[in-house]
């Protein structure tokens, strides 16, 4: 049948079917191998999780007491430990084998990249997971915006985005070079219309409307206005901030270059056309980070949106009542966002002030 996702899907499925056995009936051998990819997936986010409490240190330490920074690191520990505690990520990674496991992998690989300003490499591994599957390309957005305030010229955002196609040209020539118009067509499907009966988060409405073309423009009109909505407020902020909107010509700072990628892939998430439970894998890890990253949130209102999503999740077959949850649920976190300030954007290079041990 035809190739419904890039290339990149091809050649790791076809390394698992190798060493399930030869042929892919030895499942559990796949198992274990997503079991590590999961505990390596599991690393990286908190990889990430960890730059941005350092940089919040840092940041709070000359105004902060002892005691605030330590309730402020245990409070961040929290949202750590919810990144692991997911029955529905826990299928999704070592049951069920989907590919949105190893393609978000390689999204939070690249982001750390990204945060640590290493923006080419960054490309070359964010490039890969769109290669394993096109979900990836919600925080395309997100990343246009950074490439373009991190790189000194437009030649240096060019540069990262040849990277980004060199590897979808590279993985894709055995297909691109014989049926072109076919492989685009259908691994990079943007008009795919899916099945109601696995919809998450639209069995509010009636299957006709579900499936409408209407329902679709719609939503993609939504995606692109906030996303719009969204570009002004972070370039704003870069104005007010560093003086200039794009080349910004100094190091971007951890926690915003984060935040921009996982505000853009959830502005993506909140007008989708559908929400599968395996695309569950495709924010659950950055859920916990942005809600505790908004103003003046309490800490059971963190907890109670975070369980709104998680228990939307669960719900099988999804319901009427359980799609509600989880779409106020998306949308409360996205007006909070929205109200929340953006964070810092390049690093702050000043002396750390040493404490003494009676300050």
């Amino acid at each position: 049948g035809p190739l419904v996702y890039p290339a990149g899907f091809l050649y790791l499925y076809q390394w698992l079917r190798h060493v399930a056995g030869g042929d892919g009936t030895v499942i559990r051998t796949a198992q274990y191998a997503f079991a590590v990819l999961y505990v390596m997936n599991a690393a990286v986010i908190l990889g990430l999780y960890t730059l941005v409490i350092r940089q919040i240190r840092r940041r709070s330490e000359q105004t902060k007491s002892e005691v605030s920074n330590a309730h402020m690191t245990w409070s961040w520990r929290i949202a750590m430990g919810l990144t692991c505690l997911s029955k529905r990520m826990h299928s999704i990674f070592v049951l069920r084998l989907f590919n949105d496991a190893p393609a978000m992998f390689l999204l939070y690989v690249s982001t750390y990249l990204f945060a640590k300003s290493m923006w080419r490499t960054g490309c070359l591994v964010f490039s890969l997971g769109v290669s394993i599957k096109m979900n990836v390309l919600l925080f395309a957005p997100g990343l246009l915006l950074l490439l373009l305030q991190s790189q000194s010229s437009l030649w240096g955002t060019a540069t990262c985005l040849a990277i980004c196609a060199g590897v979808q040209l590279v993985l894709g020539a055995p297909f691109l070079t014989t049926f072109p118009i076919s492989y685009l067509r259908k691994a990079f499907e943007l008009d795919r219309v899916f099945f109601y009966k696995w919809t998450v988060n639209w069995k509010i409405l009636p299957e006709e409307i579900f499936v409408s073309k209407p329902l679709s423009l719609l939503l993609l009109g939504l995606h692109i206005g906030c996303l719009v909505l969204f570009a002004q407020k972070w370039l704003t902020s870069a104005k007010d901030q560093t003086g200039r909107y794009l080349h910004i010509h100094r190091r971007l700072s951890p926690t915003y270059v984060i935040q921009t990628m996982f505000v853009s892939n959830y502005i993506g998430i909140c007008f989708s056309r559908t929400l599968h439970y395996q695309f569950y894998s495709w924010y659950f890890h950055a859920v916990p980070l942005m809600v505790w990253l908004v103003d003046d949130m309490p800490m059971a209102m963190r907890l109670v949106l975070i369980g709104m999503v998680e228990y939307a999740f669960n719900v099988f077959p999804a319901t009427a009542f359980s799609s509600y949850v989880l779409q106020s649920a998306h949308l409360i976190l996205l007006a909070w966002l929205w109200m929340t300030k953006v964070p810092g954007i390049v690093e702050d290079n000043r002396p750390r002030k040493i404490y003494s041990k009676g300050e």
